[in-house]
């Protein structure tokens, strides 16, 4: 009878602990595009973006970021104002200009400059 009882606490005990480290496991990483392609007309270039959202509950952390445009060798590693909230309406840097490595819950739009041909890629993982 100790012995059942006993058991099942142990099996409980290992179930939520799997259910715990789950929970609290990072998720990613998570890779979005973004990139400038021809316009038509008196529009050269057009930008598409690369939107993406974080759940309720967790955390983006930017694990790395890259910008190229090959037509006139150019190659950035750094953030900058690259990445927009859509959910609160503005660029996410801080009062310095300087990018935000970590993304709350919400919807954001990533995009880059340049000219056709030029594209970005941002990476990043989801943490609780």
């Amino acid at each position: 009878m100790k012995r059942s009882i006993l058991v099942k606490f142990a099996l409980a005990g290992a179930l939520l602990f799997v259910l715990s480290a789950s929970a609290l496991a990072v998720s990613g990483p998570y890779t979005v595009w973004t990139r400038v392609v021809s316009g038509s007309g008196a529009i050269q270039a057009v930008l598409e973006p690369g939107e993406f959202k974080v759940p309720a509950g967790s955390t983006a952390v930017i694990k790395k970021f890259q910008h190229d445009d090959p037509k006139n060798g150019y190659q950035n590693l750094r953030i900058g104002k690259h990445i927009y909230s859509v959910s609160q309406g503005k660029y996410m840097v801080d009062a310095g200009g300087n990018a935000l490595m970590q993304l709350p819950a919400g919807h954001y739009r990533f995009t880059v400059g340049g000219g056709a041909g030029a594209s970005g890629i941002l990476v990043y993982e989801l943490h609780p």
